[in-house]
């Protein structure tokens, strides 16, 4: 029988951590086979969302772990984290990772529980170097790796306006690290030289949506930002398709999966070099950087140049395009990850049986 792999997660949804995780679902390599699993069955929406604070839920979803008896366990996000903590406490003696997402901690809780997991689990993985470096003190030889975040090739989107056209899109969750408001301040600018500029923000309310749709009503934005609410793949490219730039003002970061989506889509990023988007994106080259100083003067005057010089962003696009052509896939790094690990393990004789 194949040895199983449990990457538990807190809930299937449309985030970074989510998809990467379905593309790796049910993916074999030799005796290795990785399967999802989620502290969560059934969470929709964000009053769904609400009810993922429950301690009895992760209590019971530890006692589900703990039957399911893995090879291995990878544990992503602060909820995952404490159902990992409390099954070792319900007598899992599995093989534990820690997989870290994000170059900082999201909140008191979550700091609290990756430190206490870091110290407890056999290896640390990160979706990237940055949030390796940067989200926690390593402890003295603990394993670490970094896997890659590619979750798919994706073919460039046919545009259907002649390009670059000032029109811009994000998609993600309406959350505060995403910072959307600060998206909008920064295309109101670019609006005031191009009043034909448009905004599209797709994507579910993570609590910032009524304050979105005020501040957009206030500033007399109604005609050119829209909010559509979440997307299936399919929505989101035939909207790509309409864009010249994707635009994202996030406080913090680990890989970023839209950042690279897009890229690979052929739209031009106008970022915040947060997290590893530092690391895989250029300034003047492959993207527009949004830096604290001097501001969004320079990124908006970069931006109105590329739009006045369409083979200044043709350029740009193509070198977008092809940042990423070499890198390998994640279900197929995080299988040679796992393998990797379970036979050192085996060598040590530290796998414990089930």
């Amino acid at each position: 029988m194949p040895r199983k792999i449990v990457h538990l997660i807190p809930y299937d949804g449309i985030g970074g951590v989510e998809m990467a995780a379905a593309s790796a679902e049910g993916v074999v390599l030799d005796d290795v086979r990785l399967e999802r699993m989620f502290v969560f069955e059934k969470v929709q929406d964000r009053s769904g969302r609400g009810k993922t604070f429950d301690p009895l839920a992760l209590w019971r979803a530890a006692g589900r772990l703990v039957q399911a008896k893995p090879d291995l366990v990878i544990l992503s996000l602060w909820r995952a984290v404490l159902v990992g903590l409390l099954a070792r406490l319900r007598g899992c003696r599995s093989p534990i990772v820690l997989f870290l997402h994000n170059s900082l901690d999201a909140h008191t809780l979550d700091k609290w529980a990756t430190r206490l997991a870091a110290g407890e689990v056999e290896a640390i993985w990160a979706d990237s170097q940055q949030t390796l470096d940067q989200r926690l003190p390593i402890p003295d030889g603990k394993p670490v790796r970094v896997i890659s975040f590619i979750v798919e090739r994706r073919e460039p989107v046919r545009m259907e306006t002649p390009p670059p056209a000032p029109d811009f899109i994000f998609w993600g969750r309406l959350a505060d690290q995403k910072d959307p408001l600060r998206s909008i301040a920064l295309f109101e600018q670019i609006r005031e030289k191009r009043p034909e500029a448009t905004l599209t923000l797709i994507g579910p309310d993570g609590g910032l949506r009524e304050e979105i749709e005020r501040v957009v009503a206030s500033r007399g934005l109604a005609e050119a930002v829209r909010l559509t609410g979440a997307m299936d793949r399919a929505g989101i490219e035939q909207a790509a398709a309409k864009a010249s730039f994707y635009l994202q003002t996030s406080r913090y970061e680990g890989m970023a999966l839209s950042v690279i989506e897009a890229m690979q889509a052929g739209l031009v990023p106008v970022v915040t070099p947060v997290g590893e988007i530092a690391s895989y994106t250029m300034p003047g080259e492959t993207a527009i950087w949004i830096e604290n100083t001097p501001g969004e003067g320079q990124a908006v005057a970069k931006v109105l140049e590329l739009i006045d010089k369409p083979e200044l962003w043709t350029t740009m696009r193509a070198r977008s395009i092809s940042s990423f052509a070499e890198r390998p896939l994640y279900r197929d790094d995080i299988m040679l990850a796992a393998r990797a690990m379970l036979d050192e393990l085996g060598r040590k004789g530290s796998v414990t049986a089930q």
